[in-house]
């Protein structure tokens, strides 16, 4: 049976917190960031920047099994904190591939950086939202990301949140989007909630003493809030995204044109490691846990992790809809360019 729910990314939400200039920073000339060192035996040295997340874990195992070195590749994984952070080291040459969410992509493409989805990080399966309503579970976990208001608040979904003073990490990005998804499809909207930017760790307090009525928290804050006395109105990754590639592996196009090869065989490794940690959940959970710092018990109080084997433009074109729909993206770019095809 196959599971509806998609993977926890407990800090790629926050991730969308920075803002994209920095993805100017400078770096070697194109023509040096495309060079891949050699290495024994005709191996070709790859530095991935990866956040710390599920979606890391999938690739921290394919490493193990051996998955990348069959297709004559050798890793190492660079962590960075966040998206724009990692866009930031992709265009500077630092890193080969690096890991961003949709959203936080299509934003940086519609300012004209130069990237392209190579594989899928993580998101949801397919037809997650429809059996996810199907099953009357609205509000059973189904993403880590959440809309938390105090126990004995009279909101009771987001709809009720026009008026109201609404914690998000950061203005405009992605859980902030996702909440203002919700909302209007719950017939409300979202430009009458007044938002605000706290920290995950000062939401939490916030709520308690009144100064906000509801909080978008990531796991494992949102474990940690209803253990204080607060109740969740709405998971809004899932009724945002409702299935396919959320994360995504990227590159340049240039770097793409390059060395074909090498991103095909990127490509393979990825999405084999991905159908393994999902066929393997006690492995994922235990690599996860390492690479987020979160023990496995608090990983496992949310929904399953699942790591999707393929992006397909359908996944993009969710995201800019949606992104465009409320105001966040003037246009769509053209999308069929920027995923690399199987």
């Amino acid at each position: 049976m196959r599971r509806t729910m998609r993977p926890r990314k407990a800090l790629a939400v926050l991730l969308a917190a920075v803002t994209i200039g920095a993805l100017t920073a400078c770096g070697p000339s194109q023509s040096d960031a495309n060079e891949v060192e050699q290495g024994a035996g005709g191996v070709q040295k790859v530095t991935v920047g990866a956040l710390p997340i599920s979606a890391t874990a999938a690739l921290q195992l394919g490493i193990e099994k051996g998955y990348f070195a069959d297709e004559g590749l050798e890793i190492t994984v660079q962590s960075i904190p966040n998206p724009p952070a990692a866009m930031a080291a992709l265009q500077g040459g630092q890193v080969d591939f690096a890991y961003t969410p949709s959203m936080p992509m299509l934003t940086a493409v519609s300012q004209k950086i130069d990237l392209k989805a190579v594989a899928a990080a993580d998101g949801y399966p397919e037809n997650a939202y429809q059996e996810w309503v199907a099953g009357g579970q609205k509000t059973d976990p189904a993403d880590d990301t959440a809309v938390l208001v105090s126990e004995n608040s009279s909101i009771s979904s987001t709809r009720d949140l026009e008026g109201k003073v609404v914690a998000v990490p950061a203005r405009k990005t992605q859980l902030e989007i996702t909440i203002a998804s919700a909302i209007r499809q719950e017939g409300g909207d979202p430009s009458k909630v007044k938002w605000i930017a706290l920290s995950f760790q000062d939401m939490i307090p916030a709520l308690k003493s009144g100064r906000v009525d509801a909080i978008g928290e990531v796991t494992p804050f949102i474990e940690q809030a209803r253990s204080e006395d607060a109740r969740v109105i709405s998971y809004p990754g899932i009724g945002t995204f409702q299935e396919g590639a959320v994360g995504l592996w990227v590159a340049s196009s240039s770097f793409i044109d390059a060395n074909p090869g090498l991103v095909a065989g990127f490509q393979r490794a990825v999405h084999k490691a991905n159908g393994y940690a999902n066929e393997n959940l006690d492995e994922a959970y235990a690599k996860a846990s390492e690479t987020t710092k979160i023990p496995v018990k608090t990983l496992r109080a949310g929904d399953p992790p699942y790591w999707p084997d393929t992006v397909a433009v359908a996944d993009l074109k969710r995201a800019a809809e949606v992104m465009v729909k409320l105001g966040y993206l003037k246009q769509a770019p053209p999308l069929e360019p920027l995923v690399v095809q199987q």
